[in-house]
This record gives C-alpha cells, sequence and structure tokens, in this order.
C-alpha cells in the first residue's frame, strides 16, 4: 500500500469518528486547562532537615506564580527556575511558561509544650505534610486546575505512610476542580510498625516507630466497636484514615489533621472520665466544616460530647457509666466556672458537653432523634458557627431551641474586644 493511499484512509477513518470520540483519543489534561504539580521530600536523619521540591510541568504557563507562607525559622534557602522573592515571611516563586522546580530546606523539629509534635531521629520522623508543603496563595492564568503527585526519599530500609497511601512510589493526590492542591494531614516515615484493616468499610492504618510498645492491635479492636457507629453518625468520614502512635518525647496528646491524627501511645482508649482521645480525634477527623473564629466551643464540645456518646452507643460502655462521666463533667464544669468560650479545652469544654446533652434531650422529647438531627449537618455542612447551629436546631424542633438559648445566655463569653 503507498504511503498516499494510507494517509488518505486515516484522514477518512478520522472523519467518521463522532467529536467526543476524536477529541478523547487526544486527550492531554496538560492542554486541557490543567498543570501537573509533584511534591517531594527527602529527609536526612542527623541534619534534622528535609530537602523538599515542587516540581511543575505545563505548556503555557497555566500556573503563573505561587505566594508561600514561609517563615525562615521553618523553611530556608529557597531555590530553582524561574524568580523568586523572599519578603518577610512570605516567598514568592514566578513559575517559567513551561514549568519548572522550587527548591528549598525545612527544619523538621516543632515543640508543643513539653514535648514535640514533630520530630525526626536517626530511625524516623513524625510530622505533618503541611508543614513540608506550606500553604500559599496561587495565580492561574484562567480557572486551571491542578494534577498533583506526592512522593518521598530517605535511608534505605524507610517505609512512608500519609492518608493518601504509602509514599514510597508516586502517589496521587485527589484534585476535583481545585486550582491548588497540597497535601496535608499527619505522616510517618522510617523503620515503622504498620498495621492496616479494613473496618467500616474504610481503610484504616495504624503507624509508628518501630520497637516501640504502641498498642496497634489493641486500637484496631477498640476501632472494631467503635467506628461503625461513628460512621453511621457521620456518612461523610474519609474512605482513609492514618493514626500515627509515638511515645516519648513526642506531645502527650492528640492532634488531628484531614484524614489523620496523631496521639501518644500512653494515652488511655477510655480515660479515667469515661470520655475518649482516640474518638475525640475522629470526630475532628469527620469534621469537615471549617469554623468560624469564636467557634472553637462548639467544635471542641461535640467532639468531646460524641466521644462519650459513641462509646455508650456502641455498648463499649454502659449507660450508667455515660450517665456517671457526665456528672464528672458537671462537677467539673461547676468547680472551674467553665464557660462557652474559644480557644476551648479542660472546663470549658465540659461545660459545652453539657449543653449539647440538653440539646439532644430537648430533640429526643420532641421526637426528633436527638443530637444528630443538628451535629452530622452541622459538622459536615457550610462553615460552622453559632448562627448555624441555631439555624439547625430551630429546623429540626420548629421551634427555637430552649435549652441552647439559656445555656448561651448563662454561659457564652463575648469574644474580647
Amino acid at each position: 500500500m503507498s504511503t498516499r493511499l494510507l494517509v488518505t484512509l486515516c484522514c477518512a477513518l478520522g472523519a467518521l469518528l463522532p467529536p467526543p470520540v476524536a477529541a478523547a483519543m487526544t486527550f492531554d489534561p496538560v492542554e486541557l486547562g490543567s498543570y501537573h504539580i509533584h511534591y517531594h521530600a527527602r529527609f536526612e536523619p542527623g541534619t534534622g532537615l528535609a530537602h523538599a521540591s515542587m516540581t511543575v510541568r505545563q505548556t503555557a504557563g497555566e500556573l503563573e506564580w505561587l505566594d508561600f507562607t514561609a517563615p525562615e525559622a521553618r523553611n530556608f534557602d529557597f531555590r530553582g527556575d524561574g524568580r523568586i522573592t523572599r519578603t518577610g515571611d512570605r516567598v514568592r516563586w514566578e513559575v517559567p511558561e513551561a514549568g519548572g522546580r522550587l527548591d528549598y530546606r525545612v527544619r523538621v523539629e516543632r515543640r508543643r509544650g513539653k514535648g514535640f509534635d514533630a520530630r525526626m531521629t536517626d530511625d524516623w520522623v513524625i510530622m505533618r505534610l503541611d508543614h513540608l508543603f506550606p500553604s500559599a496563595r496561587v495565580s492561574t492564568r484562567a480557572r486551571e486546575v491542578s494534577i498533583p503527585s506526592l512522593g518521598f526519599d530517605g535511608p534505605k530500609g524507610w517505609s512512608f505512610e500519609t492518608r493518601y497511601g504509602s509514599g514510597a512510589d508516586t502517589v496521587q493526590l485527589p484534585a476535583g476542580d481545585r486550582r491548588f492542591v497540597r497535601p496535608t494531614g499527619w505522616m510517618a516515615a522510617g523503620r515503622l510498625s504498620i498495621r492496616r484493616d479494613r473496618i467500616a468499610d474504610r481503610s484504616v492504618v495504624v503507624a509508628g516507630p518501630l520497637d516501640e510498645r504502641l498498642r496497634s492491635q489493641d486500637i484496631m479492636a477498640f476501632l472494631r466497636w467503635t467506628l461503625p457507629t461513628l460512621t453511621e453518625v457521620f456518612p461523610g468520614f474519609p474512605p482513609r484514615v492514618l493514626l500515627v502512635n509515638a511515645g516519648d518525647p513526642m506531645w502527650r496528646g492528640g492532634l488531628s489533621g484531614p484524614g489523620s491524627f496523631y496521639m501518644h501511645s500512653d494515652r488511655p482508649l477510655i480515660s479515667g472520665n469515661g470520655t475518649s482521645t482516640l474518638l475525640h480525634e475522629l470526630v475532628h477527623v469527620a469534621t469537615t466544616s471549617v469554623a468560624r473564629p469564636g467557634n472553637d466551643w462548639i467544635v471542641e464540645g461535640l467532639a468531646e460530647y460524641y466521644s462519650l456518646e459513641i462509646l455508650r452507643r456502641s455498648g463499649t460502655i454502659s449507660r450508667s457509666r455515660f450517665l456517671r462521666s457526665l456528672r464528672r463533667l458537671e462537677d467539673w464544669a461547676e468547680r472551674d466556672e467553665g464557660r462557652l468560650t474559644s480557644p476551648s479545652s479542660g472546663a470549658n469544654t465540659a461545660r459545652a458537653v453539657l449543653l449539647f446533652r440538653a440539646l439532644d434531650r430537648e430533640l429526643e422529647r420532641a421526637g426528633k432523634g436527638g443530637l444528630d438531627a443538628v451535629a452530622t449537618p452541622l459538622l459536615q455542612g457550610p462553615p460552622l458557627s453559632l448562627e448555624r447551629l441555631r439555624e439547625l436546631s430551630t429546623a429540626a424542633l420548629g421551634k427555637p431551641s430552649r435549652a441552647l438559648e439559656r445555656g448561651i445566655q448563662a454561659w457564652l463569653k463575648p469574644p474580647a474586644t
């Protein structure tokens, strides 16, 4: 067959294809209003540093610039393709039209109280991805969206765990239609003990330093009792969750992040007052609403209330134990004059728990199914606020909540002016 005849046949066949199929055959996401961005970090034990990079691939300047929050005490030595300028705590990277790479260094260690909430030893790293890849303002040519991926490197034999999956190979990040997506949540790297299971149709991973008493099996058993009940209350709970576990000198508490959380290995699964740090943090993981300023008492109060309520509903504790725990919280709130205030902790959170218990009973008496009717849409809906709490309570009851208004009038501490 001659070359001219072959070309003629190919053109004729192409003309017969319907337009959507023809477009699919030549699909290139970069050319159709997207750009690729690959995040990478290399850990170097002994230096206390991570070498981070962002590599952008694009065809026509889709991503124009990134403006990072990057205090020099944490993120420094920025260099790479294109123009890079620092102004105080901000760094601006003007991305070349064809893409390019930005490299910088990150000091890993971060203190929190008498411990650390980020640390690197010769054998492991625990930190938040947010600290490796800081938040940024961005400018794109039009409304281009990012196609992000993530990878890691470190000493031979190291493992890498994130809420997105194992980072030993390149992991694709969910992007949707957002113009800029960066990795977030907790991560663990190094010589790790890792337990994986499928619970309540979710992938659950518990990871922490090898040769520490992490009680991973106990945690998995506890979640088998409680996670199915929690996901019934919060059906938007993420499909994958990572629990990072470690002992001293890490901070002796719990800290949540998107799709993940950290908990000190000495924290009891159920505390002396009947609540659960693990469940408290899981409620935060289930929360997708962004709280408006001054509403921390709502977030913390609901997380603490449901840490008790999930234990009761799942049969992990008895109803009498549940009621005793509420009485202890009431004594605490009265003794230390707990208020509905932000930030909330201790006796103030105990006061918020009592308010939500009163609202729960009011909703139950009205035949509205209890606090779930308000808490589920509140924590998984639009921005979280007192106004939204009132709106949902009124919608559920058909009138303003007496329990809510009484509690607010008696215990709400006005924000400082």
